[in-house]
């Protein structure tokens, strides 16, 4: 009933926190920081990787530049709606 895999264990500490295993970690393509879903299910526990929001993704394509001016995002909007239809 686990699906092929082997019985994974991990510890709980005194301060109630556990080590996710690494290989659960890949098998979930879980990244540092990312939040979990716990769901109890007939006295076991199910958990799931929270969907990231496009909150969660703000910033991630900084460029190090500072942001342009209204004026010139609009220039560049302009810019790329031409050059999509010429």
């Amino acid at each position: 009933m686990n699906g092929g895999w082997s019985v994974i264990k991990s510890t709980l500490t005194d301060k109630w926190q556990t080590t996710i295993p690494a290989e659960v970690r890949k098998a979930l393509h879980l990244k540092p920081r990312q939040q979990l879903i716990y769901e109890v299910v007939d006295g076991a526990v199910v958990v799931k990787p929270q969907p990231e929001t496009l909150k969660d993704l703000y910033g991630c394509l900084a460029s190090g530049r500072p942001p342009a001016s209204k004026s010139e995002g609009r220039a560049a909007a302009r810019k790329a709606r031409v050059s999509r239809y010429t």
